[in-house]
């Protein structure tokens, strides 16, 4: 399998080929950016690709990825 990303205007092209040959139909996946929410869009793009194309595991793996959002170890919530 071959990956390749692409940097564009407004997000990331992950080009797919199953194989290393030019002729192999190719599936592409789209990240478009939202600055609205565009740390909680990228998790949810790295979500897709260890569901799609990452290692078989569960909740019982001695091994798992696991992707989420969570605040900076210095954040401090501003108190309104």
């Amino acid at each position: 399998m071959q990956f390749e990303i692409r940097r564009v205007k407004n997000g990331v092209i992950l080009n797919v080929r199953q194989s290393a040959e030019e002729s192999s139909e190719a599936e592409e996946i789209v990240y478009q950016e939202k600055y609205e929410d565009e740390v909680e869009c990228f998790a949810q793009f790295l979500r897709l690709l260890d569901e799609e194309y990452g290692p078989t595991t569960s909740r019982y793996s001695p091994k798992r990825i696991y992707i989420r959002v969570e605040p900076g170890d210095k954040y401090e919530p501003s108190e309104a």
